[in-house]
């Protein structure tokens, strides 16, 4: 028989309460929940999506009531930033390395980095992958399997045509699908993940989800009224939708008995479609993706496991998408990559600690969309951006210097005209920029 192994430690969460861990599952008042070696991890990320299109952000225009309720029952970050772009943001979140070590070129991840697929699977989870992909391109792109998935079902993949939404191009685990006119995509990626859910319930598994939505084309849900819409209301219908697939998913996990050994994670790729204006407070803002403004890479950051992060966690600590890998290792107890990392671990807050959050975060990005590098573009072609920011400030390499709170950065602080504040974080910020190269490692434009 084997002998029950069972300490006591105290819990992450709440500093005051011991616990006993027993079999993998820690014992807090009754309720049992995973410990590190056995918690789930599903990591949610929307397409072109702003975090002023979110109700739990103050929208008053978007109804998002599933995603209100994970950031009302979790923890909530005020100050996460994705990069401009779908390509710069997907290859940074998953390798948690900064653009000048390792973008190539819109749509490539280069096939010598280790993403946090290749980390969770080293670390004994089942993992897969449902929706966007896009990383295959040349000169050395990626496809799943390489990037430690055992499981996908993606468009924008190998073999995959244009459409994503109804009568969609998909290609699951080397199968192409057959769909018609009645299939509409983002049900398909829902259920092959809620069925990889069902199917791995008894072992760790690490899901990502990198939604098709709310990318344009702006088109009809099952849920919308037959007839004509402009644009504007057909994005709010896809965030509906895509809110409620959300539920839908936390649904699956509570049906399956995971709710509470699952960490949820929900965060956007960059900013809303430029094509959009939409109602935010009293001034109507227009979508910025692919600026490198506050518009183009503000994100939202929800994290939700219930009896493990506390509900009303608020936090305004900097976060952007180099932190996910190291957050994820250390939520799972998986080992990083043995690779220079510029993230680090936002874990800590999401349990109410401290943690070591960054003074500043950096950013690189060079866009394929001309017009967002005529401002700042330097180096390569004129286009590569760089920058550094803190919770208030943002200076660019060219050292032109924004209140972020300036959303369309109209006006440029000069040196002395801002006071000690903004002064303070102008040289706070050129330290984090001073020694960067002159151009990225990786870029082939």
């Amino acid at each position: 028989m084997t002998p029950l192994i069972c300490h006591v430690i105290r819990h992450a969460a709440t500093p005051r309460i011991w616990c006993l861990v027993l079999c993998g599952l820690t014992v807090d008042n009754g309720t049992f929940f995973a410990s590190e070696a056995s918690r789930n991890v599903v990591l949610i990320m929307a397409d072109d999506s702003a975090v002023d299109n979110y109700s739990c952000y103050g929208s008053a225009y978007f109804a998002t009531p599933r995603i209100d309720k994970l950031a009302r029952t979790g923890a909530k970050f005020n100050h996460c930033y994705s990069e401009p772009v779908c390509t710069a943001s997907r290859v940074k979140i998953m390798t948690g390395r900064d653009g000048y070590r390792n973008y190539v070129r819109c749509g490539t991840l280069d096939r010598s980095e280790t993403t946090f697929g290749t980390m969770l699977k080293d670390a004994g989870y089942a993992t897969a992958v449902a929706g966007k992909w896009q990383l295959q391109g040349a000169p050395n792109g990626s496809l799943a399997p390489v990037c430690g998935f055992d499981s996908y079902c993606l468009w924008n993949y190998p073999g995959t045509e244009r459409s994503r939404f109804w009568n969609p191009s998909i290609m699951q685990n080397g199968t192409l699908l057959k769909t018609t006119e009645r299939d509409y995509g983002p049900d398909i990626f829902l259920k092959f993940v809620t069925d990889f859910i069902h199917q791995n319930k008894d072992r760790p598994f690490f899901v990502y989800y990198p939604m098709v939505r709310v990318h344009a084309p702006y088109v009809r849900t099952p849920d919308s009224a037959d007839g004509k819409a402009v644009s504007l209301a057909l994005f709010r219908e896809m965030t509906a939708y895509a809110d409620k697939c959300v539920g839908r998913l936390v649904d699956a996990l509570e049906k399956n008995g995971l709710r509470q050994k699952t960490v949820v994670i929900y965060t956007t790729d960059n900013g809303t479609g430029r094509s959009l204006t939409y109602p935010f407070a009293e001034q109507p803002r227009k979508g910025e993706k692919a600026y490198a403004t506050d518009g183009g890479t503000h994100a939202p950051l929800v994290v939700n496991c219930p009896g493990l992060v506390p509900a009303g966690t608020v936090s305004d600590d900097l976060v952007d998408f180099s932190d996910f890998l190291p957050t994820l290792a250390e939520m799972t107890g998986a080992a990083v990559p043995d690779v220079e990392l510029d993230g680090r671990s936002f874990w800590p807050q999401c349990v109410r600690q401290k943690g070591s959050p960054p003074q500043w975060i950096r950013q690189y990005y060079y866009p394929k969309f001309g017009p967002a590098a005529e401002k700042h573009g330097q180096s390569v072609n004129g286009r590569e951006i760089v920058w550094a920011q803190n919770q208030r400030y943002k200076l660019y390499k060219d050292n032109s210097f924004f209140a972020v709170a300036d959303r369309y950065e109209t006006t440029s602080i000069e040196p002395g005209t801002g006071g000690d504040d903004a002064e303070s974080c102008r040289r706070l910020l050129r330290a984090a920029l001073d020694g960067l190269p002159s151009k990225a490692a990786m870029l082939d434009p």
